[in-house]
């Protein structure tokens, strides 16, 4: 099975590159402004959703009414807990969120949430927008 390499998507490798910069300082104060947006954008256009639409408080009614703020924020305690290899939560799904040395990417923080409610069919508007494309690509 050939898994999608979320680093090699182009929204996801410029996300990535600017939270690079911002870990080691180099972002520029004028581009750390406009990360906040650009991650928004390239999450609606990967997932149909934000990070803030996975917030409890944010998600639809129906959603709501099946699940407690408690049992919908447990679908994410995974995202912040070290493994040892940070891709066998999402490689089951057919999914690489590593970079090219093997580590998670910075761009999972930003993410994540996003991409659990799409694999899990968790929020009615969540999908993974790029996958049959790289399906394809793949093949």
């Amino acid at each position: 099975m050939t898994l999608i390499a979320l680093r090699h998507l182009p929204a996801v490798a410029e996300i990535e590159e600017r939270l690079r910069l911002q870990s080691r300082g180099l972002l520029a104060d004028d581009e750390a402004e406009e990360l906040p947006h650009l991650i928004d954008d390239a999450s609606r256009a990967l997932f149909g959703i934000t990070g803030n639409d996975t917030l409890y408080q944010a998600l639809p009614e129906a959603v709501r009414a099946i699940y407690g703020r408690a049992e919908w924020e447990a679908h994410f305690i995974a995202l912040g807990q070290y493994a040892r290899d940070p891709n066998a939560q999402w490689r089951g799904f057919g999914l690489d969120c590593c970079c090219g040395e093997g580590r998670s990417l910075h761009c999972v923080e930003v993410f994540g949430r996003q991409l659990v409610c799409a694999l899990n069919r968790l929020h009615p508007e969540a999908v993974l927008a790029f996958a049959e494309a790289e399906v394809a690509k793949a093949a």
